[in-house]
């Protein structure tokens, strides 16, 4: 995660439901693990004919902060 990554793609990689993730992601957020920004390049989803009703069109990417750094090891 030190490239930013969103929602869907950390589930996809850590083999989680999207929505058990959502609720985890913001507590770190709040912890400090955590920081979110927008992404720019939508990559496939620019162009995915299905992007208007997707529930994984939240496109905030998440990076890890200098104290998730530090267990996260980036």
């Amino acid at each position: 995660m030190c490239q930013g990554k969103t929602i869907a793609e950390i589930a996809d990689a850590l083999g989680m439901e999207y929505s058990a993730l959502i609720a985890m992601m913001e507590n770190m957020v709040r912890m400090g693990y955590l920081t979110h920004g927008e992404k720019k390049d939508l990559g496939a989803c620019k162009t995915c004919p299905l992007n208007q009703v997707c529930s994984k069109r939240n496109y905030r990417v998440f990076f890890l902060t200098e104290k998730g750094r530090k267990i996260g090891g980036c």
